[in-house]
């Protein structure tokens, strides 16, 4: 018989520890899965319903003020909502018109044709870098380039086009990055299997990744329309702060764009309207309505290519 200081020593290094001390182990490890499990679903649900709480805020707020007449017509400053809404969506769509597809192709270069080395490490690290870059430095950089010819006389002017310039600028490095992350994210399996079956470059690019990859592309795309709806600082040193109201169905990008963020900045910022707190609250309402028809839209528009791209029928 030992002694009993022998008995009870722990186990030495390499020495498998006894069995109860193994099960104590496993029951703190499974106890501290399930504290950790809780902690973050309990914050997941405290954010899904703090997000929930402001769009159902929004809406019962302003959603009263809703009405052809309220877009189309007047409202009580004499001034139209539509063409700042009209601002609001040509800018949207013709700055993606531009961004998503230099994303999408800059991507498709960097993660299967581009040698890596020192200059795709200088590039990613300059997309970082601008990704990173407060709006209101970019917004002044573009008042410099596009609104003026760096601070003197008129170049493009406050006008669409240069706020489409400067979104474009504002948002290109963060899509750039989102798109490589998704491309990225396809497993190499699926590459080599169509490498195998005799599927060239190209096609394993556009058959077999881009389906792959398309609903992060989807979600970058969408984080970043967002991002440039609501964009305020970008635009009202590029775009202006006020709207054409005669032509404003007009396509032409020489024309003001001032959009919903920059009329609901405008009327909290001076506040001289009457019943200013009312148009505020319906034009928010206006605005969470659009980013939700656009993100359900857009998904569903993602899913119909994913499936042409990945040949299927229906």
């Amino acid at each position: 018989m030992g002694s009993i200081a022998e008995r009870i020593a722990l186990p030495k290094r390499g020495q498998r520890p006894p069995g109860d001390m193994r099960s104590s182990r496993r029951a703190r490890a499974r106890l501290w899965d399930r504290v950790m499990t809780g902690v973050i679903w309990g914050i997941v649900i405290f954010l899904a319903a703090l997000l929930l709480a402001f769009v159902l805020y929004a809406l019962i707020q302003g959603v009263s003020m809703l009405s052809l007449k309220f877009v189309f017509g007047a409202d009580t400053s004499g001034t139209l909502v539509g063409p700042f809404l009209f601002n609001t969506f040509y800018i949207l769509i013709a700055s993606l018109l531009i961004c998503v597809p230099i994303a999408v192709f800059g991507a498709v270069y960097l993660v299967e044709y581009a040698r890596q080395g020192v200059i795709t490490t200088v590039l990613r690290f300059a997309t970082e870098t601008l990704a990173g870059v407060p709006s209101i430095v970019l917004a002044l950089f573009g008042f410099l380039v596009f609104v003026t010819n760096f601070g003197s006389g008129t170049r493009l002017g406050f006008t669409r086009i240069a706020g489409i310039l400067t979104l474009v600028i504002l948002n290109l490095p963060l899509m750039l990055r989102v798109c490589e992350d998704a491309l990225r994210s396809v497993p190499r399996e699926l590459r080599e299997a169509s490498a195998a079956l005799g599927a060239t470059k190209y096609q394993t690019i556009w058959r077999v990744m881009m389906p792959v990859a398309l609903p992060a592309l989807t979600t970058g795309v969408i984080l970043t329309a967002g991002k440039m709806i609501g964009e305020t600082a970008a635009l009202i040193y590029t775009a202006g702060g006020s709207a054409a109201v005669n032509n404003w169905f007009s396509l032409d990008p020489r024309l003001p764009g001032a959009t919903l963020t920059i009329y609901l900045y405008e009327l909290h910022a001076e506040g001289v309207v009457a019943n200013a707190a009312q148009i505020q609250n319906g034009i928010v309402a206006l605005l969470v309505i659009i980013l939700l028809v656009f993100n359900l839209g857009l998904r569903w528009l993602a899913g119909r290519i994913s499936r042409r791209l990945a040949g299927a029928t229906k």
